[in-house]
């Protein structure tokens, strides 16, 4: 049974876990699971994907963790990237008073 899992890479992760990181744990966001259950994401020395609240740590389905990892790279990459022609191109047309309108005369 799949269970739906949501990552958040860029997520505030200390409001879950407050204390000392255990040695060989890499903290990657927040994960939060299908009943609304928000924690950090660990991923331990041994490469488990879990997820702890306040001390305790609580397994995850391995292969959802990480097609949702993935996903929320993906995520953070696109949107609002902006290329050194857009942004040319919106300097000029904040010149001329706004975005252009279809038809306009120049």
């Amino acid at each position: 049974m799949k269970e739906k899992i949501e990552v958040k890479t860029k997520a505030p992760w200390a409001l879950y876990w407050p204390g000392p990181i255990p040695v060989g744990t890499t903290v990657l966001g927040t994960v939060t699971r299908a009943d609304g259950a928000t924690g950090a994401l660990l991923r331990l020395s041994s490469g488990i994907y879990c997820q702890g609240n306040a001390g305790a740590i609580r397994s995850l389905p391995q292969r959802e963790v990480e097609a949702s990892l993935a996903a929320s790279v993906i995520g953070e990459r696109g949107g609002s990237a902006t290329s050194p022609a857009k942004a040319e191109s919106s300097r000029r047309n904040g010149l001329l008073g706004g975005r252009p309108r279809k038809g306009a005369v120049k």
